[in-house]
């Protein structure tokens, strides 16, 4: 049986039994070696650089990923720990990240959804109240004030012409102050029962 002496990249992916982006890997790291144009892999010499370039530190993940597959350490299976954790990384991580994100979207929804429960009860209460709602019943309650004071000089004119003391003219000026704060009072007690002026 005759020995291939360089192969393509997929080609050699398949021959070392690893997916092609870990060949990717290898050439970057410096483990390869290649045809003097860069374009094909010299197996043999390779092989042998993977296997001198291996991290004796990573034994035990090797040792580990073998035994979960119900495999010996040396049953066989000649990729190194560097290839069976990336081999683990690509059946599980993308699986388990997905039902992560799936996890957190639907604790995310049912967070909202009780946000919204809690706002709703809140606003049927009447201890929550809507801005805009807000906003309006106080611009009304401004108007309602700045027309009533501006008001107060051609309707309060006649009955301080005829008033007599400093105490008629009080008991005038403060009837028609009141007058005026009792309606302002009025528009926001309709804010505070939530319904808006």
């Amino acid at each position: 049986m005759t020995t291939v002496e360089t192969m393509g990249f997929r080609e050699f992916a398949d021959h070392m039994r690893v997916r092609p982006g870990y060949v990717t890997e290898l050439r970057k790291a410096g483990r390869l070696v290649l045809t003097d144009d860069g374009k094909r892999v010299r197996v043999a010499e390779s092989q042998r650089l993977i296997e001198d370039s291996r991290d004796p530190t990573k034994a035990g993940v090797a040792a580990r990923h073998a035994a979960a597959r119900g495999e010996a350490t040396n049953g066989g299976d000649d990729r190194d720990e560097d290839e069976l954790d990336d081999e683990a990384l690509a059946t599980s991580g993308p699986t388990a990240s997905h039902a992560a994100r799936r996890a957190k979207a639907a604790a995310d929804r049912e967070e909202a959804a009780a946000r919204k429960a809690l706002r709703d009860e809140q606003l049927e209460l009447g201890t929550l109240l809507v801005i805009d709602e807000v906003v309006s019943a106080i611009a009304t309650t401004i108007t309602t004030l700045r027309t009533g004071l501006q008001n107060l000089r051609s309707t309060l004119a006649p009955s301080l012409a005829a008033a007599q003391t400093e105490e008629q003219v009080g008991a005038v000026l403060g009837e028609a102050i009141e007058s005026a704060l009792e309606e302002c009072a009025r528009d926001l007690h309709h804010i505070a029962k939530g319904r808006g002026a």
